[in-house]
């Protein structure tokens, strides 16, 4: 006959735990927390030095499509006039929008670019120059 193997008893299992135990309790209990030290956490000054270096300070960014007449003219100008906004006027034709940029007197938060929503490769090169106007 094959003789049957049984699973530890009691006794091994306490001395096994107790062996662990005995192990833990030499650690460090505060080891595992040291790098938390070397963390430096974001103050309110720290957040606000941030804020006032960014391209746009507090206000938002805004892409309005076919700001050189109608609703999206109509819109842009609303948009400007509270001054909570930077517009991007996204546009095909640059030079009517330089004109009625003007002709509107849109100010220093409105910057106009090119856009054909027709065609792909316009509007992938739009979001290009507009990742490329972000993050400058």
């Amino acid at each position: 006959p094959v003789p049957i193997r049984q699973g530890p008893t009691m006794a091994s299992m306490s001395s096994n735990g107790v062996f662990l135990l005995a192990m833990l309790a030499m650690l460090d209990p505060c080891a595992g927390f040291k790098w938390m030290a070397k963390v430096k956490l974001p103050t309110v000054n720290n957040i606000k030095n941030i804020l006032d270096a960014q391209k746009f300070k507090d206000k938002k960014l805004v892409v309005i499509t076919g700001t050189s007449s109608g609703l999206g003219k109509m819109t842009t100008k609303a948009l400007l006039r509270s001054g909570k906004y930077h517009v991007i006027g996204a546009v095909r034709d640059l030079a009517k929008m330089d004109t009625v940029a003007k002709i509107e007197g849109f100010n220093e938060n409105f910057t106009p670019m090119h856009l054909d929503l027709a065609s792909f490769d316009s509007v992938h090169n739009f979001v290009k120059e507009l990742d490329k106007f972000r993050s400058d």
